[in-house]
């Protein structure tokens, strides 16, 4: 049976029409686009600001000067000695609420994420164990 095409010396191109760089489209037309108020201007600031701010909070709770817990709310535990367990809020008022639920003994953290949002370990201070003062 003869072959109509021979693919293997296709290997390695191109699709037809999709050579070299894309074409520049030109210039944008931004005539049906509306001016954003002062308000909508000052949300974009506020959020973007947001995006760029590493600051987080975490809830743990302390026992004593080498045991401490780190609250996870996905799983709704408490993961041992280890923040990286932690579930990480950005606003302190969601970690405040959260707070709230579990009850007295609960500390909130305030500790930092590099640029992959991770948890930066030396960012997080050691949690002091609450004395009870009767």
């Amino acid at each position: 049976m003869p072959r109509d095409h021979d693919f293997s010396r296709d290997r390695g191109r191109h699709a037809p029409g999709r050579r070299g760089r894309p074409k520049p489209l030109g210039p944008v037309d931004n005539s049906d686009d509306w001016p954003l108020t002062k308000a909508e201007i000052r949300e974009l600031d506020r959020r973007l600001a947001d995006t760029r701010d590493r600051t987080r909070y975490l809830l743990t709770s302390v026992f004593g000067p080498r045991f401490a817990l780190y609250y996870n709310v996905s799983g709704d535990m408490y993961g041992m000695n280890d923040p990286r367990y932690a579930t990480l809020f950005k606003r302190r008022a969601a970690a405040l609420a959260i707070k709230r639920l579990l009850g007295s003994g609960v500390q909130v953290l305030r500790c930092r994420v590099d640029r992959r949002d991770r948890l930066v370990l030396r960012s997080v201070p050691k949690p002091r164990a609450r004395r009870n003062r009767s």
